[in-house]
């Protein structure tokens, strides 16, 4: 069985870099190309890297995937019925996933193909004469940063994975070798190898996102921070928080329910994200999973029969005047003038409120709308560093200034530490604050998991959980194709 993830692209997809983020997204299919000719220029090597850029998105129905299916649904935040993607969401909301789970083979398959395309971007360029150090370290800066950043999702949603490399003189029968043969990495081996990419990049990127998408040092930084926050590396994560809290290009965005629109995207708020544009491939399709039925859409826009929900006990851990509340709609008057409660029905919770946190595009096109996706936030950063310094050195006034920054955005009122003596009493406001600024954006699964929750929420809320579950096994397909990759404790039987 050929592997898909570790075949060097030979025949591969440019896409010219230019100024506007338009240009940035819009392919050019070429159906052969000597490197020797066009990959000796920087405009060859910007549309390498495109192709990579292009890999790696985590847009449209593999941000559905990613964001909700596995890192949302098997949480107390949402959950999803109806339509045909009912079969498919319904293991990961229970916890009966199973191994040859079709969405959790396609994610690794599509991660591995933007390694190889990162890699063989780092093949050509550390080859190329005549081009100075720091072109080629700002071209190997960006292709590590996605490498690293591959490697992260992956290793978020499995643990270790195989760190593929393959030179670039390999004839394909030792690319096939190697891809059917690589053991998966050491946890040593894993961290160390996205750290070195990571710090890498951070040193040779330029701090301004230009055009919208392109790996900045930020991006590097914090990536770098949420790997980190992963391992519990408390020291790590205060310290490289710190570094991009210290570049002072990030700043919170005055309108939290404005930002994820269209109109809100000019922000400095946003570190890492994938700029999208409402065309097949490069959307944001999160809202026709949301919008309830029935509901009063614009005539270019599309309502699924897959209902994205939220839980009602979720939306009432918001003070009542919590400005993040406007994000839900909970009351609406069908097009038929009927008017429909989400929330509650004769005191009993409904589990029916709908998140629009992004903003219907009203030049949107079907499912697809243009509203950028967000990996990294620069609050997400803010408090990371409130929990590191929790961790570290117990409530302190540092955690609880962080921590206020956010609940004064949201119109809340500010905590006093005197109420949180222990660092345990910190650490659980710190996770719900996270669970309230973060809902819809995928980071529930790992925020519990780092407090040892994930488990015994789903299993509270009814779920027969198993310990192990905090991984996803390594895909079926996979292990067939590569005789020493090992599956996930907990899955064998």
């Amino acid at each position: 069985m050929k592997l898909y993830h570790i075949t060097l692209i030979l025949t591969t997809v440019l896409i010219p870099l230019f100024s506007s983020c338009n240009d940035f997204l819009e392919e050019k299919v070429y159906t052969e190309y000597s490197p020797k000719a066009l990959l000796s220029t920087q405009e060859g090597i910007d549309a390498l890297l495109a192709g990579a850029y292009s890999r790696s998105r985590i847009v449209q129905y593999d941000s559905r995937n990613y964001t909700y299916l596995f890192n949302e649904f098997p949480t107390d935040i949402a959950f999803e019925s109806g339509g045909g993607l009912e079969r498919n969401a319904a293991p990961f909301i229970n916890f009966t996933w199973s191994i040859d789970d079709q969405l959790l083979n396609s994610f690794w398959e599509k991660m591995y193909t933007a390694i190889s395309s990162a890699n063989s971007v780092i093949n050509v360029v550390e080859n190329i004469p005549n081009m100075s150090e720091q072109k080629i370290n700002s071209a190997l800066g960006e292709a590590r940063f996605i490498r690293a950043s591959s490697y992260y999702f992956l290793y978020n949603l499995f643990g270790t994975v195989p760190i593929i490399e393959i030179s670039k003189d390999a004839s394909p029968d030792e690319i096939e070798e190697i891809g059917s043969s690589t053991p998966r990495a050491t946890k040593e081996q894993m961290i160390k190898y996205i750290v070195d990419d990571l710090v890498f990049a951070s040193e040779n990127l330029p701090e301004k996102e230009d055009p919208i998408g392109k790996a900045t040092k930020g991006a590097a930084l914090a990536v770098l921070t949420k790997l980190y926050m992963h391992e519990r590396d408390w020291n790590n994560v205060a310290q490289t928080a710190k570094e991009i809290i210290d570049l002072n290009v990030y700043t919170l965005y005055g309108d939290y329910v404005k930002m994820f629109s269209i109109e809100g995207e000019d922000n400095k708020e946003f570190i890492y994200r994938a700029p999208c544009i409402a065309q097949p491939g490069y959307a944001n399709n999160y809202m026709a999973h949301a919008f309830p039925p029935n509901y009063p859409i614009q005539s270019n826009w599309l309502n699924f029969g897959a209902q994205f929900r939220t839980y009602t006990a979720f939306y009432d851990t918001f003070a009542e005047n919590d400005i993040r509340r406007k994000c839900f709609v909970t009351h609406y008057v069908d097009q038929s003038g009927t008017e429909v409660e989400l929330l509650r029905s004769n005191g009993v919770a409904l589990n029916n409120a709908r998140s629009f946190k992004y903003v219907p595009d009203p030049n949107a096109v079907g499912e697809k709308m243009g509203n950028d996706i967000v990996y990294i936030r620069y609050t997400d950063i803010l408090l990371c560093r409130a929990e590191a310094l929790n961790e570290l050195n117990g409530p302190n006034a540092e955690s609880a200034q962080l921590i206020n920054q956010i609940r004064n955005r949201a119109g809340i009122e500010a905590i006093n530490l005197s109420d949180y003596p222990t660092k345990e009493g910190l650490r659980d406001l710190i996770l719900e604050e996270r669970g309230r600024e973060f809902f819809s954006e995928g980071l529930r699964r790992e925020d519990l998991i780092r407090h040892h929750k994930f488990i015994s929420n789903a299993i509270a809320r009814g779920k027969k959980a198993q310990d192990y579950q905090e991984l996803y096994p390594i895909p079926l397909r996979q292990l067939e194709a590569n005789h020493n990759l090992k599956q996930n404790p907990g899955y064998s039987n």
